[in-house]
């Protein structure tokens, strides 16, 4: 190595330069892990020592013996790398295609109707625009129990999110509704929630669904009561909401000292 190069090396680079320089021998295992006989070689300094590459069991030079499941690097095999250092190799432009099929539809379509999982145009997309939104249509019902619309409004809701390019959520259009409230006692569980609209989620807001039910038109008031009555086994006016006992503590010791 040359001197330029060697006034780079660390201390235990030094010392394993040495080794190979004494003849000892650098083995790589199959798991791609070096060593000189009981002492591990890091791979930084393996790349160092090795002109700057990493040597493989697929490189061609005389630098490497094969012996049995691993390979060596020798101080010979060294002195051939420093003499034939690796080719660069010129960056190919990646070529798209025009055209690809969809992994949904399986229908061949140009690249400019393809999107990201997020939504967003990109000819290396693996859905077409009209696979998205039908996932993503598929997502809400799923969410809304087989329904395309909110249950306390009838609002139809088509998606769930809006999504940045970097995948954060920027939009909300539905909400994780409990039917009877937390604060009034309610149980955070399967039978208890249910997705709705934002906007109806923050008009419901702590009333119990008994009172939130006489607020809702007539066709889902009866949809929402019998939604209750499923999940619950009961009707709404028979829950009983827990007594919110609230103590309010006045420290006044510090008045004392104006007295």
């Amino acid at each position: 190595m040359a001197k330029t190069k060697e006034k780079k090396l660390t201390k235990v680079q030094r010392g394993i330069l040495e080794l190979l320089n004494n003849g000892h021998i650098m083995e790589i295992d199959r798991t791609n892990m070096a060593s000189i006989g009981d002492r591990d070689v890091a791979p930084q300094t393996r790349y160092i020592l090795t002109q700057f590459r990493y040597v493989t069991r697929k490189d061609k030079t005389k630098s490497v013996e094969t012996r049995g499941n691993g390979f060596l690097i020798t101080t010979k095999g060294r002195k051939v790398l420093l003499n034939n250092p690796p080719p660069r190799r010129r960056k190919t432009p990646v070529v798209l295609k025009k055209e690809k099929k969809c992994a949904r539809c399986e229908i061949v379509k140009p690249t400019e109707d393809f999107v990201t999982i997020y939504g967003y145009a990109n000819p290396r997309g693996k859905y077409c625009r009209q696979c998205f939104f039908e996932r993503e249509q598929e997502f809400v019902r799923r969410l809304l129990d087989g329904r395309d619309f909110c249950l306390y409004c009838g609002k139809p809701i088509t998606k769930a999110y809006d999504w940045t390019p970097e995948g954060k959520s920027k939009k909300t259009y539905i909400n994780l509704d409990h039917m009877d409230p937390l604060c009034l006692g309610g149980d955070d569980s399967e039978n208890n929630t249910i997705y709705c609209c934002v906007e109806c989620n923050a008009r419901k807001s702590r009333r119990s669904f008994a009172d939130w039910l006489n607020q809702l038109e007539s066709p889902y008031r009866e949809l929402a009561r019998n939604i209750y009555q499923e999940k619950h086994g009961r009707f709404p006016e028979e829950f009983q909401p827990e007594s919110m006992e609230v103590g309010i503590v006045i420290n006044l010791d510090y008045l004392k000292e104006d007295f």
